[in-house]
């Protein structure tokens, strides 16, 4: 086993019976460091070279942190509009890669590789207005149609679990995909308690909770109000009556996956209309002092912050990046406390309910789970961003 490929890797240690606890080695190289010395328009090029999973997300970060610094004014409202789609766009491709070709194979369904390769063709590429508008119906005829088709035939919503998995199943496609889910058991939060979900800020509150750019060690591993917070998907759609529902039944990898359909949904709706008005922003970003600035983007798997402050040149002095992958993946984050803790009688169970829970997180680097004494005829997960 070469785990020297896998910048993460998730050690699953169990004693007797009952898994312990979980190693989390995140040997992901520090990119940022290779933007010092640069001017910000260099470094705005470099950046989706240097981190090409969510490139268009990573860029927009590094020019609006590099703008704020350098106090330049804020998008106007066709740029802004502009930006969004794009962030939409590119957030709806991160999903659809991981609902149509890596959740399926996980629960013994079929890889819906055609349906993918159409879809990724036209998110991929630039969008004027008209052609997000009809791409957002598209999307959202994805969803009512082919993804959760079961929950839009009937009036009313679920009532208790045992609505829910049929009316997930009837759909077929993801919703089969989701029953199997849920009918494989329940992954609720630890005895502890689930890790706190990572509140919506703006980019100066980040600032004020921060006390200013978050240092190298924060961005290893980030921290809200002194404890480990997961970001993304359930973070934002959490308050949604199904998502609930399953958080309630004690089905919280369940409950992630339905929640990266809701955010499809809403990437299909920016398409449609950007800048509606009551829907969060998509990205921000403040500067607490000349030269310094902090931008945060919200991507597919959550939260991407970055931070820079000049010199008395105009080049970069400092950069910071802290992706969603160090929050979810943070020693005493989402994977560690809800990867461990339990009673794992059966390694093969076991091992699969680490791959989803890995799958639910979705890293956004390659990665190996591995689970002590598991039976050798089952694999360990494997995965890896793609560009």
């Amino acid at each position: 086993m070469n785990t020297q490929a896998d910048p993460l890797l998730l050690h699953a240690h169990r004693q007797g019976s009952q898994l312990t606890h979980i190693d989390i080695r995140n040997q992901r190289p520090r990119a940022a460091a290779l933007l010092a010395g640069r001017s910000p328009a260099e470094a705005a090029a470099l950046v989706p070279r240097l981190f090409a999973l969510c490139a268009q997300a990573q860029q927009s970060a590094a020019r609006l942190a590099c703008a704020a610094a350098l106090g330049q004014p804020t998008p106007g409202e066709d740029e802004a509009a502009a930006l969004e789609r794009c962030l939409a766009a590119e957030a709806a491709q991160e999903h659809l890669w991981r609902l149509l070709l890596d959740w399926p194979p996980l629960l013994g369904f079929d890889a819906r590789r055609n349906r993918y390769a159409e879809l990724h063709r036209r998110l991929a590429r630039p969008l004027s207005a008209e052609e997000a508008y009809a791409l957002g119906g598209d999307l959202l005829d994805l969803v009512a149609r082919e993804l959760l088709a079961g929950f839009f035939t009937r009036l009313r919503e679920p009532r208790n679990l045992g609505e829910f998995v049929d009316r997930a199943e009837a759909g077929g496609g993801l919703g089969s995909v989701l029953g199997a889910l849920v009918r494989s058991g329940t992954a609720g939060a630890p005895a502890s308690g689930a890790v706190a979900l990572l509140p919506r800020r703006s980019a100066a509150g980040w600032l004020d909770a921060l006390g200013g750019l978050p240092d190298e060690d924060w961005c290893l591993q980030p921290i809200d109000h002194g404890a480990a917070a997961e970001t993304g998907p359930l973070a934002r759609n959490a308050g949604s009556p199904l998502v609930r529902l399953l958080l309630e039944q004690g089905h919280r990898i369940s409950a992630r996956l339905l929640a990266k359909v809701i955010d499809v949904a809403d990437c299909a709706s920016r398409l449609r209309q950007p800048l509606a008005a009551g829907v969060p922003e998509l990205a921000d970003a403040a500067s607490p002092a000349p030269g310094v600035g902090l931008a945060w983007v919200e991507t597919a798997r959550g939260l991407l912050l970055h931070g820079v402050r000049l010199d008395g040149e105009g080049r970069i002095a400092d950069y910071r990046v802290c992706a969603p992958t160090e929050w979810n993946f943070h020693p005493a984050g989402s994977f560690a406390s809800e990867g461990s803790g339990w009673p794992a009688p059966d390694s093969g169970i076991a091992q699969k309910r680490l791959n989803a829970l890995a799958l639910a997180l979705d890293p956004c680097v390659a990665y190996r789970v591995i689970l002590d004494d598991a039976d050798p005829t089952e694999d360990a997960a494997t995965g890896a961003g793609h560009a």
